[in-house]
């Protein structure tokens, strides 16, 4: 049964009137011609015909139909004959988003798609209810040119953590970008065959350090780090293998040498020493935990890294770390456009002044828990600093109660 065109959806429309204005260029003059005759104005556009559009030549077609999401393609395939061939050309799926689907109709979702993905490059399933044998036979056809996986939060039913996990590493050889976060099995492995992984999302999933570590020794081209916990192993590890590192997600607990021993997630000197191997890192998030002695080791590693650009630090219960020494080793970050400061203490306030002065990309500098910044404190440093706004916050979760730029103070106090 044919469809009238002209029921499709405005963004086919505007797809094709984008589209249709600027390809005359690229084809003959008879292709050229065509396309002159498809320019539509914003009322052309309304009375556009079946009979139009099958004058354009199919190169044509498919670069608009590349401009339409998976619902209108599908509404397409209906129009005739014609497009339902147009739109099975696997070039036009290259991306998969599949978000929060329930089990009711991902099985179909998976046997429709499967013919189209010859070329499926991202996948994204997060919070979607499957089966894992349905899954994994999608990904024996259609995984091979996989670059970027997501399957946060995933539901799957009765799970087999060695066949999903198997799956995904024999198969998406080319996988750059991975996210398994809060995918609640037991015994993930197998990742460590994969060879080409730059991105790595594990929180909440249960896998052990030596996995991990395999894991990260064999893909020495990982640029960013998502883990539920990081310890000595893991730092060093990252240390040796990915030097290239650029942003960690996860907080750096950090700790005695005693209380480090045998620890899944506290991190000693040990794992900081080894962490200022990478020297491109971006992020980094760093705690002390109670009776932590503090030394100058942590500063400069911060020092070291010429490329961070966030630093967080949470100095819990030792307000007095923060030494004159070790501000200028902050203020050595030039590169640096966001930091954050809780619960640190100096005798003079004014002192925090080395880092606005000394950090010229500065843009966004959080004290938080600090009780002796002033109002006028505050004014003084973004009239000499205007690129910099300046936010002191109470606590970390009323940060925006007090929020100082060039212009106002504002009372947010709904925040």
């Amino acid at each position: 049964m044919r469809t009238d065109v002209s029921s499709l959806s405005s963004q086919l429309q505007t797809a094709i009137a984008t589209k249709c204005q600027t390809l005359g260029q690229k084809y003959s003059r008879r292709k050229h011609n065509c396309v002159n005759s498809m320019k539509l104005s914003s009322d052309e556009s309304k009375e556009l015909s079946p009979c139009s559009l099958s004058t354009l030549p199919n190169e044509i077609l498919l670069k608009i139909l590349k401009n339409l999401d998976l619902k209108t393609l599908c509404r397409m395939s209906n129009v005739d004959k014609r497009f339902k061939n147009l739109t099975q050309d696997p070039e036009l799926y290259t991306r998969l988003n599949m978000q929060d689907k329930s089990k009711k109709y991902m099985c179909d979702i998976f046997c429709y798609f499967t013919p189209r993905c010859k070329y499926l490059q991202q996948l994204d399933l997060t919070g979607s209810y499957f089966d894992d044998n349905d899954f994994v036979n999608f990904l024996s056809n259609c995984g091979s040119c996989l670059t970027h996986l997501c399957l946060r939060a995933c539901h799957i039913r009765q799970l087999n953590s060695v066949l999903l996990s198997f799956g995904i590493s024999w198969t998406c050889k080319n996988l750059k970008e991975l996210d398994v976060s809060e995918l609640h099995c037991d015994k993930f492995s197998y990742l460590e065959r994969l060879s080409n992984l730059e991105c790595i999302n594990f929180v909440q999933l249960e896998i052990s350090t030596e996995h991990i570590c395999k894991t990260l020794k064999n893909n020495p081209q990982i640029r960013e780090v998502d883990l539920e916990e990081l310890n000595d192993p893991i730092l060093i590890e990252l240390g040796n293998s990915c030097r290239d590192l650029e942003v960690i997600n996860t907080p750096l607990y950090i700790c005695s040498e005693e209380q480090g021993v045998g620890s899944s997630y506290l991190i000693t000197s040990q794992g900081i020493n080894a962490l200022a191997n990478c020297k491109n890192l971006r992020k980094i998030v760093l705690f002390f935990v109670d009776e932590c002695p503090i030394t100058d080791d942590t500063f400069r590693l911060l020092s070291s890294c010429q490329h961070l650009q966030e630093i967080q630090i949470d100095f819990d219960d030792y307000p007095d770390v923060l030494t004159d020494h070790r501000l200028e080793l902050l203020a050595q970050c030039k590169n640096l456009k966001k930091l954050s400061l809780e619960g640190a203490k100096l005798d003079i306030p004014d002192k925090y002044s080395i880092i606005l002065r000394q950090c010229p990309k500065l843009q966004d500098f959080y004290l938080i828990r600090f009780d002796d910044i002033s109002d006028q404190l505050v004014n003084q440093w973004e009239e000499r600093y205007p690129h910099v706004s300046v936010y002191v916050g109470t606590f970390r979760n009323s940060i925006h109660l007090y929020i100082h730029n060039s212009e106002s103070t504002t009372d947010n106090s709904e925040s």
